[in-house]
């Protein structure tokens, strides 16, 4: 795995060619990981680790992503890669912002791709009520503008969560999707999975090229990752919601993994490891691009879909077309 994430309150440090993890300072004490500092794609912090000089110019270096994320699952900081050499990909993509017309026309191919994805997960799943989802689907041309288009999809994904909530166990049901701060266990773990997977949607579009603050769904607000959220939409479902789903319904976590000693339900330190787990097992698996016909992780694919997005920018393809599973 080329992720590493760091849950205790250690000491991070380059040791020649490795990433040295000890559980205090440099001058001592157990060493919880060694680990090839050429294997490593990215380091999460989700604690309160110390990250020595040479590590972060290492980082900076060789574009190794560093990012510090809370427990609760908020995005702090993070040392990200250097902009990618594809100007002409940007040039592009700001165009594309600018003009109305395609700005809209990307904006529902987002849209499209979430919810054909969507109902997806609720049919495989047995969900009750998954088609009346099917609407908003043939409502998406008729969205004069893009406020239109976010009340569609905002309607549209009212539905889906009551669907969902349904194939929670007992004691994880919500009646609708809460945020900050989630209300309840479910709604705190879908928070955590997202920020998760913003991340990764952004490191992908960094790599091909694109600037992630920059979207067409999302409306550009500082600090705000809008192409990032923007690509995320089309694997929420597949990917959070799914790992979220597994979690709970597979009881690899129950009500005691949670505590609200902070004023809102939040996943403790000790279980952070097994969303961990599931939620790389998840990036690993493979599928079949529709498009390409080939077989990628789901990593791969996030960073394919990045550069599919490009070719569209740059006029090599007609239409944008999301990643849609059957």
């Amino acid at each position: 795995m080329g992720v590493v994430y760091v849950l205790e309150d250690g000491y991070l440090a380059k040791d020649g060619g490795t990433l040295k993890i000890s559980k205090r300072g440099p001058s001592g004490g157990e060493t919880l990981l060694e680990k090839p500092l050429i294997a490593v794609e990215e380091i999460v912090v989700l604690g309160n680790a110390v990250v020595t000089p040479a590590l972060l110019k290492h980082c900076a270096e060789e574009n190794i992503g560093l990012h510090y994320v809370s427990t609760s699952g908020r995005y702090f900081a993070g040392l990200t890669r250097t902009p990618a050499k594809n100007a002409p990909a940007r040039v592009a993509q700001f165009a594309a912002h600018l003009d109305p017309v395609r700005k809209l026309a990307l904006a529902r191919r987002f849209v499209l791709g979430k919810l054909r994805n969507s109902l997806t997960l609720l049919r495989r799943n047995g969900a009750e009520g998954w088609e009346e989802m099917r609407w908003a689907i043939g409502e998406l041309d008729k969205a004069a503008d893009e406020e239109a288009l976010r009340g569609l999809e905002g309607r549209a994904a009212d539905i889906y969560f009551r669907a969902y909530a349904a194939l929670l166990p007992e004691g994880f049901r919500f009646t609708e999707r809460s945020r900050r701060p989630p209300r309840d266990p479910a709604n705190s773990l879908l928070s955590l999975a997202y920020t998760f997977l913003a991340k990764a949607c952004e490191s992908a579009l960094q790599v091909a090229g694109l600037d992630p603050y920059v979207g067409y769904l999302h409306e550009v607000r500082y600090g705000r990752a809008s192409l990032a959220l923007d690509l995320m939409e089309e694997f929420r479902s597949i990917l959070a919601d799914s790992v979220v789903l597994s979690l709970l319904n597979n009881r690899r976590l129950t009500l005691e993994d949670f505590d609200d000693a902070e004023g809102y339900p939040k996943l403790r330190k000790e279980s952070f490891p097994k969303f961990l787990r599931a939620w790389e097992e998840r990036l690993t698996d493979r599928v079949r691009h529709p498009l390409l016909g080939k077989a990628y992780s789901y990593r791969q694919t996030l960073l394919v879909q990045a550069r599919i997005l490009v070719k569209h920018l740059m006029g090599e393809l007609t239409t944008y077309e999301p990643f849609t599973v059957r």
